[in-house]
């Protein structure tokens, strides 16, 4: 940290150095202020405000850069659990799955055609979540989108998908947030891969109570009914990308979907970064 500071210190001498003389140079060279200036900037925050990792706290090392280390990128991305072909369910020994699921989203009855997952819901990708949801870190959504973009190219569906539509939030829960998380890595995604999205069609028209402390009989009965299409010809017959954050049961996910397909929707696939279990 104190050789930053005496590096950044030098860089500021040669800034004000360069300043004086600046109007003898050519106008090409002045990228060479701005870049010095951006290094002193980027030094004094980081020695005032230490720039750490959001999934394991520790210190970035200089080089690095964002909001995610390389160490726990790379513990998210090699992620190689057996999963459900469907539900993304992390498959045990004995247990398996076909193109039409496994034993748990058979018993679930799932509306939507198949589940991408970056990996489960713990370690690093846990606690990341956790900081963009709960603590309003807003900017993670640019990083967590970025890990969809990046599986989703991998699964070779791209090219079949019409529309990005993200699992909505009740304007109450939203307002309370300040955000709706799957909206804003949705959007993420839209942006990089040049897809459509659409934001409001399908709507949360029931404040429903938090599923995280529902049985799965309580969670179906929670969701009946809660979303609705406002503009069917706007999903017709079209192959709809779903976006959530996490997965549990799957049983808001499915609902959506269900609502999607009866407004007209030909398939309905859903992208999350992380499968847990109830």
């Amino acid at each position: 940290m104190l050789v930053t500071f005496i590096i950044n210190e030098c860089d500021f001498y040669n800034f004000l150095f360069y300043y004086k003389i600046m109007s003898y140079r050519d106008q090409e060279n002045k990228g060479f202020a701005s870049k010095v200036l951006h290094n002193i900037i980027v030094g004094l925050l980081d020695l005032l405000y230490p720039r750490i990792c959001f999934g394991c706290n520790k210190s970035f090392d200089e080089e690095e850069k964002g909001y995610i280390c390389q160490m726990c990128l790379e513990s998210i991305q090699q992620n190689d659990s057996k999963r459900c072909y469907k539900c993304g369910l992390e498959l045990g020994i004995g247990v398996y799955s076909t193109d039409n699921g496994c034993h748990e989203c058979k018993r679930a009855n799932l509306s939507f055609e198949r589940g991408f997952f970056v990996s489960g819901y713990y370690g690093p990708l846990k606690e990341i979540i956790s900081q963009y949801k709960y603590n309003k870190h807003e900017f993670l959504a640019k990083p967590l989108g970025d890990l969809l973009v990046e599986h989703l190219l991998c699964q070779g569906i791209v090219s079949e998908i019409d529309v990005i539509v993200p699992v909505p939030l009740h304007w109450k829960k939203k307002l309370k947030r300040g955000f709706n998380q799957s909206e804003l890595i949705a959007k993420r995604i839209s942006r990089e891969l040049s897809i459509p999205i659409s934001v409001n069609n399908l709507f949360h028209k029931k404040n429903t109570l938090s599923q995280t402390q529902l049985s799965r009989t309580e969670r179906q009965k929670n969701v009946t009914d809660a979303f609705v299409v406002r503009k069917s010809k706007m999903f017709s017959k079209k192959q709809i990308l779903l976006i959530d954050d996490v997965l549990t049961t799957g049983i808001t996910a499915s609902e959506c979907a269900r609502i999607l397909i009866k407004a007209g929707a030909k398939k309905v696939f859903l992208l999350a970064l992380a499968r847990s279990r109830l």
